[in-house]
């Protein structure tokens, strides 16, 4: 692996993480429940996994979008790590596994824009929706962070992963 791929694996993780890390100062939607109501960011991160319990199946599934991205991004390093790791008792290389990064971080994108088209939010737990007003800087800064590392992770994978590949054949 040269310098420039290595720096380029910090970059592709380290960009979305800080533009998820701003997203989660700001608001992120606004909605009518008695009211209109605004949901910060950080408040949608810390309880959205938590939102199947009221009735949110849905909220949560777009919620889930986190952890998928969090796993694309770990299995991002391991895919593109070149160090090569001895099975302990017959000292023989264990074997990468199949790349899997750049779907699950096509996935985790394709949930959070989905989230864009939603006219409607589960806004109280006896199952009462509120209509969905705007989408503030909190989400659209989440989005693009996902966004981001998806298309990060795609970008190296189809140029240093293939280039590999054609090398070894």
């Amino acid at each position: 692996m040269t310098l420039t791929q290595s720096h380029l694996r910090r970059y592709i993780l380290l960009i979305p993480v800080i533009i998820f890390a701003i997203s989660l100062t700001q608001n992120a939607l606004v909605y009518e429940y008695q009211g209109r109501q605004m949901h910060s960011a950080i408040s949608l991160f810390l309880v959205g996994g938590i939102s199947i319990l009221g009735g949110g199946g849905m909220e949560c599934l777009t919620w889930m979008a986190n952890p998928i991205a969090i796993i694309a991004g770990i299995r991002f390093l391991i895919e593109t790590n070149n160090v090569i790791k001895l099975e302990p008792v017959l000292r023989t290389p264990i074997p990468k596994p199949e790349p899997s990064s750049h779907w699950l971080s096509l996935i985790a994108a394709g949930i959070a824009w989905s989230f864009s088209f939603w006219k409607e939010i589960l806004a109280a737990e006896s199952g009462t929706t509120g209509k969905i007003y705007s989408f503030e800087p909190g989400y659209w800064l989440w989005v693009s962070s996902l966004t981001i590392l998806a298309i990060g992770i795609n970008c190296y994978h189809f140029r240093f992963n293939k280039a590999g590949k054609q090398a070894a054949d």
